[in-house]
């Protein structure tokens, strides 16, 4: 098991340094194998050597071996060794990838009880918060997919031409409509649906969210391989099995955008949060199968903070937001117009 060997770590310093560096450099340049080959000359001398075991940990992730990696992180994390506040970002981190949920809810109740978590006891509420409002979505997500399901296969089975009125609502039905439409036709697979909804993406005027709906109904179909889609006056390529089901399927960096906001606005109203979470996934499905650049992710977390004071008509200007995520101005203000372009905020603002 791995513990604090102050006394192996001081007998060869050099040696571990050296190894732990070498790992690294061959880990960012994607030698995975021969990353794992420096860690492991650690851990013949020092098998519970606990800043090895995270490097390992880390190689595999990186590798993509998540399964090999979670035993690792798992051991670490229940000794209680090292850094412990790395090891709980690490392990929450790995099971956020392998949608582990039942681990991730014991993870977060274990933190709250950690002394040495104190510090980052905030961070740790707002992640509780979006966490607890991805499961709701989830939830209520999976209870609405058996109903729509029987639904719609009941209202095929009954009507020969219920589908036909599906395709017409694609064409020239209110956003509202032809969401319905791909909403139902995900359950009621044909070539016929599937060449219909190909078409449907290459259309210039449904709006970008519809056409993510329409991929998804072709993964929930089943389908597989390459797609092309149109969007914002330009021909994109992306692949169906890339395509998330789920609203929680966001990458680290998107995440990370409403954990930045959580742990900042928890003292707002309860619906903020929730709010300001149903804006970024409408900003999400509309660039599809682009991502913003999240470098920092509070400055995405400013100007969605920013966009939800506008829409709920709270008295917060830009400068008082970018205070209270130490950004500028600036940033506020060029991550908000981008909002704002593909979710026509300043239309649904008040003047």
């Amino acid at each position: 098991m791995p513990q604090n060997n102050k006394e192996n770590v001081i007998l060869f310093p050099g040696f571990v340094e050296e190894n732990l560096r070498q790992a690294r450099e061959a880990s960012e340049e994607e030698r995975y194998d021969q990353a794992l080959e420096y860690v492991q000359e650690i851990l013949r001398l020092a098998p519970e050597h606990t800043e090895a075991f995270l490097a390992a940990a880390d190689i595999l992730i990186r590798a993509g071996r998540l399964e090999e990696a979670l035993p690792l992180v798992a051991q670490i994390w229940e000794e209680q060794s090292g850094n412990i506040a790395e090891t709980f970002r690490t392990y929450l981190g790995l099971l956020l990838k392998l949608e582990e949920f039942e681990r991730i809810r014991q993870l977060l109740e274990q933190a709250t009880m950690i002394k040495e978590l104190t510090p980052f006891m905030h961070e740790i509420q707002a992640i509780q918060e979006t966490f607890q409002i991805v499961e709701t979505q989830k939830e209520q997500w999976e209870e609405e997919d058996r109903f729509s399901r029987q639904t719609a296969l009941q209202k095929a089975e009954m009507d020969p031409a219920y589908v036909l009125r599906l395709y017409e609502k694609l064409e020239g039905g209110t956003f509202e409509e032809q969401l319905g439409a791909l909403e139902q036709l995900k359950y009621i697979p044909s070539p016929e649906t599937v060449s219909v909804l190909k078409e449907y993406m290459m259309l210039v005027y449904p709006d970008p969210m519809l056409k993510t709906f329409a991929l998804r109904a072709l993964k929930r179909m089943g389908e597989t391989g390459r797609v092309f889609l149109y969007k914002f006056g330009q021909k994109f390529e992306t692949v169906i099995e890339q395509v998330p089901l789920h609203d929680e399927e966001m990458p680290d960096g998107e995440r990370k955008v409403l954990e930045c906001l959580s742990r900042v606005a928890y003292q707002q109203d309860a619906s903020f949060v929730s709010f300001a979470f149903q804006l970024w996934m409408e900003y999400l499905f509309a660039i599809y199968p682009l991502h913003p650049p999240v470098d920092a992710p509070e400055e995405w977390a400013a100007a969605l903070h920013y966009s939800v004071t506008r829409l709920l008509r709270m008295e917060q200007n830009e400068r008082e937001v970018a205070e209270l995520y130490h950004v500028s101005l600036p940033l506020i203000k060029r991550n908000y117009q981008t909002l704002t372009e593909v979710l026509h905020l300043d239309a649904r603002s008040p003047e």
